[in-house]
């Protein structure tokens, strides 16, 4: 064979070739930044700025009248507990956020590596993320609090599933008068979530927290539950659920308990998130 045909062979090859590389990723679904109030493991293009608005309405659709849920408009005219965040993708596999919630005027800033991304020799998606949570609100007690979590995940079709292993101190609240301190000194728990997609840019999202086993003596929390529709156009996310926990916070949300109460599953309330992105590569 000669040199021509040699090289016009390995031209043709390279395309299957790169088809087979077992180690190139899959493509990633819509997911966003966050699955509803957990955080997914997926990053955007380097350069990606990224804003996110997340309310969680305080009146439970479960308790009370037709008539009294009609006069608040199904929690509508509620008091929320509002979160607002930035976030920005230094590189492709690393990401910078904080973000501000009114409960305990807490401030919460965090990075997130990607480590792995899953492919046809790669099982899994693994992204570690780890931060701290201050509280500024007046007559709190034991402020900071430091979170790390392992963010796995992974995509079968339109189906993607998520768990979430997190370590977290001075987790929790205990209310006592007008202050409150730490519920406990550390907590540890293993949230998880799952996705499915009619089609790429409408998802029906779903997420679970377990009760918290180190949760002290006469402490009750049911499991923490959310419901969900995502729906991807553009850069935007916008994001319509139903859940039994106003937590958006990682020390909020592990100890499935909010504000010095523990959780009750029987509970319904309307939340929403919209995330934006803009700029990137």
């Amino acid at each position: 064979m000669t040199k021509g045909r040699w090289i016009l062979c390995l031209a043709l090859a390279l395309p299957v070739f790169a088809q087979q590389d077992p180690f190139r990723p899959i493509g990633k679904l819509p997911v966003g930044d966050t699955i509803l109030s957990l955080p997914s493991p997926h990053m955007p293009s380097q350069g990606t700025w990224e804003v996110k608005f997340s309310h969680r309405f305080n009146q439970s659709l479960s308790h009370g009248s037709l008539a009294d849920q009609v006069h608040s408009l199904f929690g509508l005219d509620t008091n929320a507990d509002v979160v607002f965040g930035v976030s920005y993708a230094l590189r492709r596999d690393l990401q910078f956020s904080v973000a501000r919630s009114n409960t305990n005027d807490t401030i919460e800033a965090s990075a997130k590596y990607v480590f792995l991304q899953q492919a046809p020799s790669v099982p899994l998606n693994v992204t570690f993320r780890g931060g701290s949570d201050w509280r500024t609100e007046r007559n709190v007690g034991d402020r900071n609090s430091l979170f790390a979590q392992a963010i796995l995940s992974r995509r079968a079709g339109k189906a993607e599933v998520f768990a979430l292993p997190t370590f977290v101190t001075n987790a929790g609240r205990a209310v006592s008068g007008n202050g409150s301190g730490a519920l406990f000194d550390h907590a540890f728990n293993v949230p998880v979530g799952a996705a499915y997609f009619f089609k790429p840019p409408l998802a029906v999202v779903a997420e679970l927290v377990p009760p918290n086993g180190d949760l002290p003596d006469g402490a009750k929390g049911d499991f923490g539950w959310a419901l969900g529709i995502k729906r991807a156009i553009g850069g935007h996310w916008f994001e319509v659920l139903l859940t039994n926990s106003q937590a958006t916070m990682v020390d909020q949300y592990v100890t499935t308990t909010f504000q010095g109460s523990g959780l009750d599953a029987s509970d319904v309330k309307l939340g929403f998130n919209i995330e934006r992105r803009f700029g990137g590569r």
